[in-house]
């Protein structure tokens, strides 16, 4: 029986409005993006969960020089800024000069500034103590442990006008609850830690002089097997912030690639590895907002921290 060219027409026309319909809702959709300004230098964006707040350490300036100049900011989940020099080393009683990697423990707000470790009251950012690391580098990321403990990345590195440099204090360096510092490994072999993160008896570390990740086994905060249990490569390098999601998958910045890439270790098989999000210029240390499934990136040199909510 022969089509009638009429009937014809009518179907192509139908199929031509519904086969793109059909293929726009194939696509994945892209995560929602916001971006909030008015920042000096973010390097790290931390979710307070108890208080339901972002924090964003601000540099103002140079990552290695001792000025006093920084400040931490206070933003709500909508990305109103609260407090922008919540904590300000310009006030008295606070010397805050480079902050980087934030993490809360034991309701202390700790962060790495340089070659010590400050710490404040994560309720109203009062001063509390100094913990200074003996021939500390340049301590990055911070990451807290089940039992209070931190651990805290030493990347090892000068930096000038020209890049970073090695000075080879490479570690990774833990204080327990009651202050005390102790090196879990310590070697100028290793490709300038930063990004940490710990869960289920393992510290994830990504790397500024590597496009990898490791996975470390930790058999007690002070025993760390120093031979990574699992590296996974990555497509780019001069990695810096690095999450771990409730589900195992891991979330790690690179400037290389002003991206941030997803990796799903997916047990025994083969690592996935894609990109969640990419034209992120400057990508640093990263934060999580697990109640919103939302990933805090801070954009060093713009001034700018971005809101990106992951379906």
């Amino acid at each position: 029986m022969k089509t009638q060219p009429k009937r014809l027409a009518a179907v192509l026309a139908c199929l031509a409005a519904v086969l793109p319909a059909c293929a726009e809702s194939e696509a994945p959709a892209a995560p929602e993006l916001r971006r909030v300004g008015g920042f000096s230098t973010p390097e790290s964006v931390l979710h307070d969960e108890e208080r339901d707040v972002y924090l964003v350490s601000n540099i103002v300036g140079s990552p290695v020089e001792k000025d006093d100049r920084a400040f931490i900011s206070r933003v709500s989940p909508d990305g109103e800024i609260l407090d922008l020099t919540w904590i300000d080393g310009a006030s008295e009683g606070v010397t805050l000069s480079a902050p980087k990697g934030m993490a809360i423990a034991g309701g202390r707000l700790y962060v790495a500034d340089i070659d010590v470790i400050r710490v404040f009251d994560a309720s109203d950012g009062a001063p509390i103590e100094d913990i200074e690391v003996a021939g500390a580098g340049l301590l990055n990321d911070v990451a807290a442990m089940p039992d209070g403990s931190i651990v805290v990345s030493d990347s090892g590195v000068a930096i000038g006008e020209g890049g970073f440099t090695s000075i080879g204090t490479d570690a990774l360096v833990a204080v327990d609850p009651g202050g005390e510092v102790s090196r879990l490994i310590a070697d100028p072999a290793l490709p300038h830690p930063n990004g940490v993160a710990c869960a289920e008896g393992e510290i994830w570390v990504a790397y500024l002089g590597a496009a990898r990740v490791d996975a470390l086994d930790v058999l007690d905060v002070l025993d760390v097997s120093a031979q990574p249990r699992r590296e996974i490569t990555l497509p780019a390098g001069t990695l810096d912030g690095l999450v771990r999601l409730d589900d195992g998958r891991l979330l790690v910045s690179s400037w290389d690639a002003g991206a941030v890439f997803e990796i799903d270790p997916a047990g025994d098989a083969a690592p996935r590895v894609s990109t969640l999000a990419a034209d992120l210029p400057s990508p640093a240390d990263l934060g999580w907002d697990r109640a919103r499934n939302r990933l805090l990136v801070p954009l060093f040199n713009d001034g700018e921290i971005v809101l990106l909510d992951v379906k």
